[in-house]
């Protein structure tokens, strides 16, 4: 059974591929196929962040109010 991977996982793997690619020591194919896992991966990325910007708490400094930006009620 395979874990899933956190975020920070994620952003390692990425970084890995981006070093692999400017090592320069992978060919043509091996560089479509790692571009192509990136991008997935970044999509991936990009999803989460969304869906944990729209969790994200306001705090509300003239009330003192923690509000929940996703669904606007107060904490």
């Amino acid at each position: 059974m395979s874990e899933k991977k956190t975020f920070e996982d994620k952003m390692e793997q990425l970084d890995k591929m981006v070093m692999q690619l400017e090592s320069g020591e992978t060919g043509l194919e091996e560089s479509v196929k790692i571009l192509e896992k990136a991008s997935k991966l970044i999509k991936s990325l990009e999803k989460e962040l969304v869906d944990v910007e729209q969790k994200i708490k306001i705090l509300n400094v003239d009330t003192g109010n923690i509000t929940d930006v996703a669904d606007g009620e107060q904490v």
